[in-house]
């Protein structure tokens, strides 16, 4: 049986494709996973090993601490969860080629750095690469080069926006994703040969599937600084894509929203729905063709190839959100879903946080009501 697909792109050149390097979103095995009894992550994964099949390796987000037990969590300043796993959750990523796992989140830092040097420590045992959170700014960006056959060189960058943990000079965190260190990692990359330069960025705005504005600009901004494919995680609903001229004579493709790959938070069905992309790369090491391939969740919150029909529909979604994005109508949608209930949903936010740790919780909780947020309640007001 054929395997579900859309070609997003494909070269006029027509050059046969001699490896295939997978993007996918969020890996989230926490919160209400329904792990059957006598089965294991390895079993879990079957339902969707054979979209990897033809795919030499997966870059995929890890969003949750790995062998935190005994560390302290830290104190949530709002509503939210603090997420863990055990080691053997990796076995899943094992069985679908994640050799390169980004850790820029919102939830790397849940156990503080003891819980970062864990979670790294597991991912190396498995001779497995971990970018993105446990370094300063003082240090070049992180980044991992794949050499694959022929003359392919593909270099991989993970940082976040959505963090409260951004590394500073002082502090270890989570990778900032800003231009700035985005085009040290094109630098850093460039001197390491590498032909073809992918980012995975964790941004986005939950409840809509629809990208923040601020957060377009910033992933185009990105992607003109010589990344091939820019995609972005965070949201847990897929979003839609364009193509903008890269600097180096080659088009760029932006992501907006890949959804999750598994997840135990599902807050509405549509959050079932994910997708990855998958870049088909010559002997020379360029950009053959882009492919999507949508997952499903199932009930128990892990990924599965969806049927027909429910790829189509996933597909179809996707399509709409693009053309939405090309001819900027995802604008005025976007605030239009994240508007309704705002106000109520950061009182709500503020109450958590003063029973949590009173005064001392309110000012965390204000420290975190950045510009995007006042912009939302501006266009609430407005509209």
């Amino acid at each position: 049986m054929s395997l579900p697909n859309h070609i997003v792109w494909r070269s006029e050149r027509n050059q046969p494709v001699v490896a295939r390097v997978a993007v996918a979103g969020d890996f989230l095995p926490a919160g209400k996973l329904a792990l059957p009894a006598n089965a294991n992550w390895r079993n879990m994964a079957k339902p969707i090993e054979r979209y990897f099949d033809d795919v030499a390796l997966t870059f995929a987000n890890l969003e949750c601490a790995i062998n935190s037990e005994g560390l302290a969590p830290r104190v949530l300043c709002g509503i939210g969860q603090i997420v863990e796993a055990h080691e053997a959750a990796l076995d899943y990523l094992d069985s679908i080629q994640a050799r390169i796992i980004g850790l820029a989140n919102n939830h790397a830092y849940d156990f503080g750095a003891a819980g970062i040097e864990r979670t790294r420590a597991a991912i190396d045992r498995r001779k497995t690469n971990a970018i993105g959170a446990g370094h300063h700014l003082d240090s070049p960006p992180e980044i991992c080069l794949w050499e694959g056959p022929e003359s392919i060189r593909v270099g991989f960058w993970s940082a976040a926006k959505a963090t409260l943990d951004p590394a500073t000079r002082s502090r270890e965190g989570v990778e900032p994703a800003t231009v700035e260190r985005a085009r040290a990692a094109c630098n850093e990359m460039s001197a390491r040969h590498a032909n073809v330069r992918i980012a995975l960025l964790h941004v986005g705005c939950l409840r809509t599937n629809r990208p923040d504005p601020e957060d377009v600009r910033l992933m185009d901004s990105i992607a003109q600084c010589g990344f091939d494919i820019v995609a972005a995680s965070h949201s847990h609903r897929i979003s839609g894509y364009r193509e903008i001229p890269g600097p180096r004579g080659r088009t760029s493709f932006c992501f907006y929203g890949l959804g999750s790959l598994v997840s135990g938070y599902v807050a509405d069905p549509i959050e079932r729905e994910g997708l990855v992309v998958v870049a088909g790369l010559t002997a020379a090491g360029d950009l053959a063709r882009v492919e999507l391939r949508p997952i499903l969740l199932q009930e128990n919150g892990f990924g599965s190839v969806p049927n027909e029909r429910a790829s189509e529909t996933i597909l179809n979604r996707f399509r709409n959100l693009s053309s939405e994005i090309e001819d900027a109508s995802f604008i005025r949608r976007f605030y239009e879903d994240v508007s309704p209930g705002l106000t109520q949903l950061y009182l709500r936010d503020v109450r958590t946080a003063y029973r949590q740790a009173g005064a001392r919780g309110l000012a965390r909780k204000a420290s975190r009501l950045r510009l995007r947020h006042l912009r939302r309640l501006v266009h609430k007001i407005v509209r």
